[in-house]
Parts: C-alpha cells; structure tokens; sequence
C-alpha cells in the first residue's frame, strides 16, 4: 500500500481510489497554475469494465496500467473532462459526468480555504477529492511549501459538492488524517 495511505486502513474499493487521487496529484501539481485559481476535474472508471467496453483503449494505456488493472479488480484509470467555470462549485453544480464512469475527482489551487492566518494575501492551498458513485472518497490538501495531507474527508464541502454532482445522497464519513 502507499506510503501516503498505509495508517488509513482501506478498503480495497478506497485503495483503488486513493491510489487514483494521489496519482492525479502527482500529475496536475506538476504542471500546476501560476494562476490564484485552477480547476482540473477527472471521470473516473474501473479499468477492468472500461477495456471490457472500449477493448481499443488497451493501445492507448501503458503496459503498467494495464498489468495494475489485471491484477486489480478495483483499479481505476482517469480521464480528463475539462472544465467549464472559474470556480469550483459552479464547475461541480453543472458537471455532466460520462456515461458509465464510476466516479469524479476534482482538484483546484485557490486562495486561502484552510488559511486561518490574518494576512491579507492568503496563501495558495492545493485541494482535491475523488468520490466513487458507491459513496468512497478520499481527499488531499496542502498549503504552498506544506507537505500533502490526505484523508477519506478532508474537505467536507468540497466532498459533499462533488458526491451531489455525481447524484451520490450518501457519501462515507471516515475521518482518517495522515500527514505525510
């Protein structure tokens, strides 16, 4: 299991998505906006019914994510939608997902969300959570110069706007923190 995740005790379900949200991170923090505001938001699917529905796909992947999804009923693959709005709960109140995915994720970097300091220019704060339609999530959030902290529910109004766009009434609850 991943370092980042190892004291959450995860389901495998969980696993599968905490390994897609950390794996996102990784993607979009490196090539991150200099701008005070950036949204970036991701279908989800299982990979196992992806390829069973699209076998063309299998091209399109590297060989990794195909031998992961071979020995992973619950491996997820990623695909960018692109986004429409400049602020996040607009961008998630009119979100159409694809047909067929399993669940979303949603990363932005704003100004100031979990900045309790009284400084009058916030620091940037990178957030993202992913929620599967069978209720997991799992979020992570830093400042600028911080290390990522991940959890099932870091951002509870981040997670329950995502879960509401992907018409999920009851998403899980955990309240694990790991600071890695």
């Amino acid at each position: 299991m991943n370092s980042e995740t190892r004291d959450l005790n995860l389901s495998e379900t969980e696993g599968a998505l905490a390994a897609a949200v950390l794996e996102l991170v990784r993607h979009t923090r490196k090539q991150d906006s200099p701008a005070p505001e950036h949204i970036a938001r991701y279908a989800l699917f299982t990979t196992k019914a992806l390829l069973e529905e699209r076998p063309e796909l299998s091209r399109l992947l590297p060989q990794e994510t195909l031998d992961l999804a071979n020995g992973d009923p619950h491996h997820l693959t990623s695909v960018e939608t692109g986004t429409q709005h400049a602020d996040v709960a607009d961008e998630l109140a009119n979100a159409l997902w694809p047909e067929g995915c399993s669940g979303g994720y949603i990363q932005a970097r704003i100004r100031g969300a979990i900045d309790s300091s009284p400084s009058s220019e916030p620091a940037p704060v990178f957030v993202a959570a992913g929620a599967l339609t069978t209720g997991e999530t799992f979020s992570a959030v830093a400042r600028e110069g911080e290390k990522l902290r991940v959890g099932r529910d870091l951002i509870p109004e981040l997670v329950a706007t995502l879960c509401a766009s992907l018409g999920i009434d009851s998403p899980g609850t955990g309240t694990n923190i790991h600071n890695g």
